[in-house]
């Protein structure tokens, strides 16, 4: 029998472990009125001793976790495997490093985008890099050239020409030999650029937000830009933008399998997957165990946009329940700390 008042341990970079679990803090990388839904969760408390949580929720931001780091939490996380683990620390390379979770996902029938990594030592040979990447450039028309554990656009370069490689390659090694001293799994990686324009010259991408196997809620952003941000959207978005998410709702029970096991085969159980639809299949590009931007904080698109959102809300609610579900980020997190609560009860 569970106990009725469950206790949830938070670990980040600097809380939880080592010396930071002497002083207790605020949680981190707390997206917005994620606390207030968090508190507003029946039968769960924080706790700021290891030995008395049911649940550890490793909280650590990719882009600053270092390999010692990992080391230290893979250390700690070993001496309470009785414990239900969210985003566990052990799977952290599977979806932290871009090839990694391609490989892995092409090994479990997924589709995703194809690619060619390469370590520091192979870039020793640059010439040698730069023929294969001319190779794959001729044979994929487009292609985007980065480093394999940055986030956003950091590292990132979009290529359609041979003339840029070396250029670009020089860029990247310069960058890679910097952070590949404190993560090493740190590579370069040549991914096949997948072309997804409508007729009118518009991308789309989708992001699903994956909890214990479950499905919480998802949106679909549209753009006309090479690289979708959802900030980028304006007033001029919305009847796509829309259209888009009423008809992925319809989609999604013909795809929820291959979403749920995109985050399974990567060891994880909590996270936002990003993929593209090609012939309503999804080509998965990234799984982010602990989601945020423009989004997560300020709504879709640009103010204009957010306006007409909220304005027409009761006219749109049954089109795009899902949208709603997101801006109300109160309710949204407490039906996530709901979730683990039910989990853990049923498990």
């Amino acid at each position: 029998m569970k106990s009725k008042n469950i206790n949830i341990y938070f670990i980040g970079r600097r809380q939880g472990h080592s010396f930071y679990r002497f002083f207790p803090s605020k949680i981190e990388n707390l997206r917005k009125d994620e606390e207030i839904g968090f508190k507003k969760t029946n039968n769960l408390s924080r706790t700021h001793n290891i030995n008395s949580a049911n649940i550890l929720f490793y909280r650590n931001k990719p882009e600053k976790t270092t390999d010692q780091l990992v080391n230290s939490l893979i250390q700690q996380s070993k001496k309470h495997d009785d414990k239900l683990v969210i985003n566990d620390i052990n799977s952290f390379y599977n979806y932290d490093s871009k090839d990694r979770a391609f490989k892995i996902w092409q090994d479990n029938n997924l589709l995703c985008p194809k690619f060619l990594a390469f370590s520091i030592l192979e870039l020793n040979d640059i010439n040698k890099i730069s023929k294969k990447i001319a190779e794959f450039l001729k044979k994929y028309k487009k292609i985007i050239l980065r480093s394999n554990n940055e986030t956003g656009s950091r590292g990132l370069y979009v290529i359609d020409s041979v003339n840029e490689i070396d250029i670009i390659l020089i860029k990247l090694k310069k960058r890679i030999n910097k952070l590949v001293k404190y993560r090493k799994d740190t590579k370069i990686i040549c991914v096949e650029y997948l072309e997804t324009k409508s007729t009118n010259g518009y991308r789309d991408l989708y992001r699903v937000h994956v909890l214990f196997n479950k499905i919480i809620c998802f949106y679909v952003s549209t753009s006309k830009k090479d690289i979708l941000y959802n900030s980028l959207m304006s007033e001029k978005e919305i009847e796509r933008f829309i259209r888009k998410n009423h008809e992925f709702g319809l989609l999604l029970p013909k795809v929820k399998n291959d979403i749920l096991k995109s985050v399974e085969v990567l060891g994880n159980n909590i996270g936002a997957v990003e993929f593209f639809l090609i012939k309503n299949k999804p080509y998965f590009i990234e799984l982010n165990p602990l989601w945020g931007g423009h989004a997560a904080r300020n709504g879709f698109g640009n103010d204009n946009m957010m306006t007409y959102l909220l304005k027409n809300k009761n006219e749109l609610i049954n089109k795009v329940p899902n949208i709603y579900k997101w801006l109300d980020y109160k309710g949204f997190y407490n039906s996530i700390y709901s979730n683990i609560i039910d989990y853990y009860n049923n498990k």
